[in-house]
């Protein structure tokens, strides 16, 4: 993942990705393997790492993130969502190295395992 990724909103793709083969794809009531990386402060509120998660395919960022609060209790929630739930802007979430811009739309993992990654940033890191 570049740095410039993290930090820049407006950057979503810098390697193509080649899309699943249609065998490998996998229909919505499927169940998806999720690992969650948390980095930054955030690593701090979970006692391993990476998290493996459970979920209904497709899932939404809002799932995990609602899971993790679960987990991590409210503390972590804090950090992470705004009173409203929404997520705070100084909070990066990627897919498979995809920035995440809407929290609420569908994911639908297309491989066995997929990877979501959590930053939280400093001030001096751009946030």
């Amino acid at each position: 993942m570049r740095w410039d990724a993290v930090v820049e909103r407006d950057r979503r793709r810098f390697e193509p990705r080649a899309e699943p083969a249609p065998a490998a794809r996998l229909t919505p009531c499927a169940s998806a393997s999720v690992e969650i990386w948390l980095f930054g402060s955030l690593a701090d509120a979970v006692p391993e790492r990476p998290l493996r998660l459970q979920f209904r395919n497709p899932f939404s960022i809002d799932d995990v993130v609602a899971e993790l609060g679960h987990r991590c209790g409210d503390a972590f929630l804090s950090r992470v969502t705004a009173p409203d739930g929404s997520m705070l802007r100084h909070c990066r979430v990627f897919v498979n190295g995809e920035a995440v811009e809407d929290t609420g739309a569908p994911v639908c993992a297309h491989a066995p395992l997929s990877q979501i990654e959590m930053i939280l940033l400093t001030a001096a890191e751009g946030g």
